[in-house]
């Protein structure tokens, strides 16, 4: 099933599964330096996941690369995320908006002032951003691959086996900051060997976020698409 901002940011391209992170945020309120000690992959994962636990808020920018295999085209967004609470986001990009209160969430097209409005719902194949960079324990298995540098910041490079037979992400790496338990950079490929590529930079952990940016208004004029009736 394709997700709600799956479908809008690629509706020109079918078919296709595109998730944005959100891209996108493992924070940590701790800024230790890693010892050799740390190369461990599951205490590596740990402290990643630590780093949620104590995450309150975060603004970040974000660029998604996404190779479609099968039509052979790339296609790149740039944008900037909002989180809070874990399920409440807001992600803005030049074309579109995707807001969520945590129960409906709104697409915005910029280009055709089009309001989706749907129940936030998710899935292994769509993750919250907040998954997607958070929770590796419980579905895959990490494996240290080395430690490399991603625009200025030392990080562990881990290989992430899914512990599913048959997963839709078929696998997938992740660039772990050694200094503050960041996921810097993830790459996926999934069954259809597309495959998605996030960074994310500008990172500002635990700012005061105005309760207004996890809704949004309607306004006069914007055609309304209402994806929860019958539900």
């Amino acid at each position: 099933m394709m997700s709600y901002y799956s479908r809008a940011i690629l509706k020109s391209l079918p078919g296709r599964r595109f998730w944005i992170p959100a891209l996108l945020c493992s924070i940590s309120l701790q800024h230790s330096v890693a010892t050799a000690g740390t190369k461990n992959p599951k205490e590596i994962v740990k402290k990643v996941e630590k780093t949620y636990k104590q995450l309150k808020s975060l603004q970040a920018d974000f660029t998604q690369e996404f190779k479609w295999e099968l039509a052979g085209e790339t296609q790149t967004v740039q944008g900037t995320l909002y989180l809070q609470d874990g399920n409440k986001y807001r992600i803005e990009t030049d074309s579109q908006e995707i807001v969520t209160d945590g129960t409906t969430v709104w697409t915005f097209s910029k280009k055709s002032e089009q309001v989706i409005i749907d129940v936030l719902e998710t899935s292994d194949e769509n993750p919250m951003p907040k998954n997607l960079l958070f929770k590796y324990s419980e579905e895959y298995k990490p494996i240290f691959v080395a430690e490399e540098e991603i625009d200025g910041h030392k990080t562990y490079l881990l290989n992430l086996v899914p512990k599913d037979e048959e997963p839709f992400i078929k696998s997938m790496r992740i660039w772990v900051d050694t200094d503050d338990w960041f996921t810097r950079k993830i790459e996926q490929v999934d069954i259809n060997d597309n495959v998605n590529t996030y960074m994310v930079a500008n990172i500002q952990k635990n700012v005061k976020l105005d309760a207004s940016i996890f809704s949004f208004e309607v306004l006069p004029g914007y055609e309304v698409v209402d994806m929860r009736a019958g539900q």
